[in-house]
Parts: C-alpha cells; structure tokens; sequence
C-alpha cells in the first residue's frame, strides 16, 4: 500500500513539473524552460533584433501557436503588397483580422478560423484551405505591430474590411466610412454597435471617420531593410 502511495505521489509530481507549478485553485500555470527561455529573449531585445528572431519566438510574442502564426504571416504576405519603404499595407491586413476577432459581430474568436473563413482571403484556397504563399520576415513582423497597434488603440476597431478595388467596389455594397490606402488596398469601416466594439469606442461616428495620412505610416524597425522576399 505504502509503495502505492509513493508511486501516486510521483506521478503527480511528475506531471506538476512537467507542465507548469499549481494555482491555489489546483489549476495548472502553464509554463516551460522553452517559454522562460522565449519570454527573456524577447523582453530582452530591441525592435530591429526582435524583427529576426525565430519564427516560433515571435509566435510565443503574439500568444499563437507556431502554426497559426506562420499560416497569418502566410496570408499577410500574398494579401499585401512588397515596398521597400515601410510594411503599412501588411500591417494594417493583420489588423482587420484582429478587429473581427474583437468584434462581436464576426462568427470566429481564435486567428486560424478567422483566416480560413470561406470567401475571405483570396491566397487562401477555398478547397484544401491552405495557403501556400511563402512568409517573409516583413509579415512575420506586421503580425506582431498589428497585434502591438491593436493593444494600444492605433487604428478604428471597426476596420474590418479591405479590397483592392476601390472603397465601393463591394459586389454587396455596404455603407461603409474609408479609412485609408496603402499599398493597393482599400480600408473601410462599418457602422458596429456590438458590445466589444461600442466598449472600445462608444462615441464612434462614421461622419468623423478620418483618413489615416502619411504621419500613421508603420515602419520596420530602424536599421532594418526591406526582407519581403
């Protein structure tokens, strides 16, 4: 009996330390030698150094899986355009995906359903749902702006949709606010009055929707060069 107790005892020890230490509640906080390791890496560095670390660093960052973010940083590059000046365009792809998240209105909460939701993004293949544009580091880092802007408020909550056609070139026409252009794309808001979205902004208008300038344009992280290939 005493053996079996003892051999209880380390099977829960050993699967206590093998996950993460215990809440007072008894449930399990999750952490690892690999996150501590990816946390101080990140906490530790500059924008221009964060800009090359691994792909799975920059996923941790973001609080994605590995997969996830580089299926995001996927679609983020072949729905944007390249420039050799800054990474707006991709930059602000990522936001509207983050946005419908937030917003009460759109069907998914989690970033891969969001992005193989049918009939959105044209690199995705609306059969196998895959994409299979190749990332670039420049995406890889629109992702964690997109995600550093949204925290922060940057951009409208409400831009949710983005075309390369023009900002009523909708095949069903919405009434919508423009909110900028880069790159090729066309950013707009709809009206949303959904609790998340009136949260964020309850004062929100679409008659004083302004458009974003050249003074909003996001930028690589100085000494970086372009890496879009």
């Amino acid at each position: 009996m005493k053996k079996k107790i003892v051999s209880l005892l380390m099977a829960i020890l050993t699967f206590i330390f093998g996950v993460g230490m215990v809440n007072a509640d008894g449930s399990i906080i999750e952490k690892s030698l690999k996150s501590d390791k990816y946390e101080m890496m990140w906490n530790n560095a500059t924008d221009a150094e964060r800009y090359f670390m691994p792909t799975e660093v920059k996923a941790y960052a973001c609080g994605l899986s590995t997969a996830d973010y580089t299926f995001f940083a996927r679609v983020v590059e072949g729905e944007g355009l390249d420039s050799d000046d800054d990474i707006m365009d991709k930059v602000l792809i990522a936001v509207c995906v983050l946005n419908r998240l937030n917003c009460k209105k759109w069907p998914y909460s989690k970033v891969i359903l969001a992005l193989k939701r049918p009939g959105q993004f044209e690199v995705v293949d609306q059969e196998t749902f895959e994409c299979r544009m190749a990332k670039s580091l420049d995406s890889e880092w629109a992702i964690v702006m997109a995600y550093r802007l949204v925290a922060e408020g940057r951009f409208d909550c409400r831009m949710v949709y983005y075309n390369s056609i023009g900002f009523s070139g909708y095949s069903n026409p919405r009434y919508m606010a423009k909110y900028a252009y880069y790159g090729g794309n066309y950013f707009s808001c709809p009206p949303c009055d959904c609790e998340s979205c009136m949260a964020i902004n309850p004062d929100w208008e679409m008659d004083k929707v302004e458009m974003l300038t050249e003074e909003d344009i996001i930028y690589r992280p100085e000494g970086v060069g372009p890496h879009y290939k």
